[in-house]
């Protein structure tokens, strides 16, 4: 009657053994001190639990800009390549979960042979051979889970990969806009160059100013056109840029549309304890790190003794008639236990060589969040610096605006000399395309935040979190929709 309660109780011991314990959890990873709040901004009011914005990209109002991001995230060939390694990694996921069942194969043999003084005689024989190994020690496990956290990493680089390709987008979109803006300027200043010409020239015919007046505005005008051929090549490579973003042919013929934007919204910042949650380069960091644990506790679980069934049953006979009556059929059943004894110190070299890869991973986890926090405080403190470099470099170009136009009219009352009128210009131009290109600078820094904080471009809430235990058949197909890219569902379930 005690029988049955010791196999039951050897059945659980066996069950538990075979199961993974988490090399890492939340309460032990190596993660540096975290500051309580964001320090590089003085808004509290921004940093609460409730987390970042999401739908940054739509709250641009650029419809232009929101299509092309799709069009990218279709056929950008980087990002394609990403989601190919999702699935590929998704297969290697299945691979390692197969070993937990047992193997079956059929066998068919045929020989013919012939002794001396005999007959020649034909010998068939048709079989199938079963395996499987106990996973007492919980190797298979550890094997298992390991693919599960590679992929769940190789999900959130998918992840990773499309905010960021969204984010240089939006960038390189605005890269763009500020190069039209740039060139508009240039063909401006020419205007005003021009303008200028024809006033030192009317002073030079009516002979109240030297030719040596005319000659310095005449070289800005021909330097400034110059510049403005320039601004046109810069203006090309922007769009050629964005085109191969694209996956387009780059013919720098793409058209954009919208201007740099003048108000902003404050951006809810959420708490830096948040971060690691929020952005999923840190979440596939966190399943590399659980990857290399549990390769860890596999190399040492290789030391241990490993128990295997095997099975076979087949029939044999002369004739393909009588192999198939199962008059012959034969079976047998074996079980072996194996441990290593000596290999040369390879095993136990290979565990202790996993366990220095699981060290470095720690630290390589460390550094990555601390990479993470730098992205955002350098954000915030250049937002503040830049919101208040717009502010006073918009009011230096207005200033330098009105004197250019008051030194030319003074110049041509000849009040005063041609190189104040050239200075004029010059302020004139320099604090223009200053805040065009600091104006763009703060709207690549605002996405730069939105990319470091974690913040989705859309407001999908399916796009924007993934369960613990890893990526539904759901997202993966999310996924492949955003690239065009056919994933197969098995792999994430």
């Amino acid at each position: 009657m005690r029988r049955p309660k010791y196999l039951v109780l050897s059945v659980s011991l066996i069950a538990l053994s075979s199961c993974a314990a988490v090399p890492v959890t939340d309460a032990t990873l190596p993660t540096p001190d975290i500051a309580a709040n964001w320090v590089a901004t003085d808004s509290k009011t921004d940093q609460t639990p409730a987390g970042v914005q999401h739908g940054w990209l739509d709250d641009m109002n650029n419809g232009a800009l929101t299509e092309f991001v799709d069009e990218v995230l279709a056929n950008n060939p980087d990002f394609k390549a990403t989601s190919f390694r999702l699935a590929a990694a998704g297969y290697t996921r299945d691979v390692t979960r197969g070993n937990r069942f047992p193997t079956l194969d059929a066998s068919f043999d045929a020989q013919r042979q012939k002794t001396a003084g005999s007959s020649p005689e034909n010998e068939l024989s048709l079989g199938l051979d079963a395996r499987w190994e106990a996973d007492i020690w919980g190797k298979l496990a550890a094997d298992r889970a390991g693919a599960d956290a590679g992929f769940q990493a190789t999900y959130q680089d998918l992840r990773a990969a499309r905010l960021s390709l969204a984010a240089q987008v939006a960038q390189a979109w605005f890269d763009v806009v500020e190069a039209e803006a740039q060139l508009e300027l240039s063909k401006q200043t020419v205007e005003s160059y021009e303008q200028a010409v024809r006033v030192v020239s009317n002073r030079y015919e009516r002979g109240l100013e030297t030719g040596l007046d005319l000659r310095l505005i005449t070289s800005s005008l021909e330097a400034e056109r110059a510049n403005a051929s320039r601004q046109r090549d810069v203006l090309d490579s922007n769009k050629r840029k964005l085109e191969i973003l694209a996956g387009r042919y780059p013919a720098a013929g793409i058209k954009t549309a919208g201007a740099l934007p003048d108000q902003y919204e404050d951006i809810p910042l959420g708490l830096p304890m948040n971060l690691l949650e929020q952005r999923p380069d840190l979440r596939a960091a966190k399943a590399r790190l659980l990857q290399a644990g549990y390769s860890q506790q596999s190399a040492e679980k290789d030391l241990l003794p490993s128990l295997s069934l095997t099975a076979r049953t087949g029939n044999s006979s002369s004739t393909f008639s009588d192999l198939l009556k199962f008059d012959h059929v034969f079976w047998n059943l074996m079980g072996s236990i194996t441990q290593p004894i000596f290999q040369g110190g390879k095993l136990r070299n290979a565990a202790r060589a996993q366990q220095e890869l699981f060290e470095a991973e720690k630290q390589v986890f460390a550094q990555t969040v601390l990479a993470a926090f730098q992205e955002v405080e350098n954000a915030l403190s250049a937002e503040r610096s830049l919101k208040s470099r717009v502010k006073h470099t918009a009011r230096a170009a207005e200033n330098a605006v009105a004197a250019r136009d008051v030194a030319l009219d003074q110049y041509s009352r000849g009040l005063i000399k041609i190189t104040v009128v050239l200075e004029s210009q010059r302020q004139s131009l320099n604090q223009q395309s200053l805040l065009l290109s600091v104006k763009k600078q703060r709207i690549n820094n605002r996405i730069a935040l939105h990319l470091a904080l974690g913040g989705d471009f859309t407001k999908d809430e399916d796009t924007q979190t993934l369960s613990d235990a890893g990526a539904d058949a759901a997202q993966v197909s999310m996924a492949a929709e955003k690239t065009g890219t056919h994933l197969n569902e098995g792999n994430a379930l």
